[in-house]
């Protein structure tokens, strides 16, 4: 790799490791101006290598989400005990709730690449309830297709709830957890 290349390359990785840090910080609610000081570089180069802030809002959420689907597969070809990888995923989730806000939210649903992550993602948590299944976790007489419409079907409520606001968005997903991991019924 030539100097110009890994330059490039370090720039890239610098300005989404700086917006990942604001979005902890501010979720979208942060300047291009900021971004560029914290990740120390120019407007100018973020624009030349994003475009806008909003397509590098959407490579660190698209890059989060990749590396989330490769840990889950790592975790499973190491055979970890699915109770445990469950609890660890739903917690990365619950972490990674704080970065969403209405503007990123909607910005999401409105790209035309989420839609193909999020099929990756489905075909992903699949593979993760085949496992569950496997390992005896989960009942293997509901099929696979009813636990991800499931899923979906929460998603889609927390999306689309005109009055669920953004700011709950870790109690609501610790508390959809709970319904996914122990249901409903009050067990003694």
């Amino acid at each position: 790799m030539d100097g110009f290349t890994k330059r490039t390359e370090e720039k890239q990785q610098a300005i989404l490791h700086a917006a990942y840090e604001l979005m902890l910080e501010k979720q979208s609610r942060f300047t291009i101006s900021e971004l560029a000081r914290k990740a120390s570089v120019s407007p100018v180069s973020i624009y030349n290598y994003y475009g806008s802030k909003e397509q590098v809002i959407l490579s660190v959420i698209s890059r989060m989400t990749e590396e989330q689907m490769n840990w889950i597969d790592e975790q499973i070809q190491s055979r970890v005990a699915f109770e445990h990888l469950i609890v660890n995923i739903l917690t990365r989730k619950i972490e990674t709730a704080a970065l969403f806000d209405e503007v990123i939210t909607k910005m999401i649903q409105t790209d035309p690449h989420w839609e193909q992550l999020a099929t990756k993602g489905y075909t992903a948590f699949a593979h993760l309830i085949e496992y569950g299944k496997e390992q005896g976790a989960i009942d293997a007489n509901l099929s696979t297709e009813s636990y991800l419409r499931y899923v979906q079907l929460m998603q889609q409520a927390i999306m689309s709830d005109p009055s669920f606001s953004v700011s709950d968005m870790k109690v609501t997903m610790k508390d959809y957890f709970h319904f996914f991991l122990n249901g409903i019924m009050r067990r003694e």
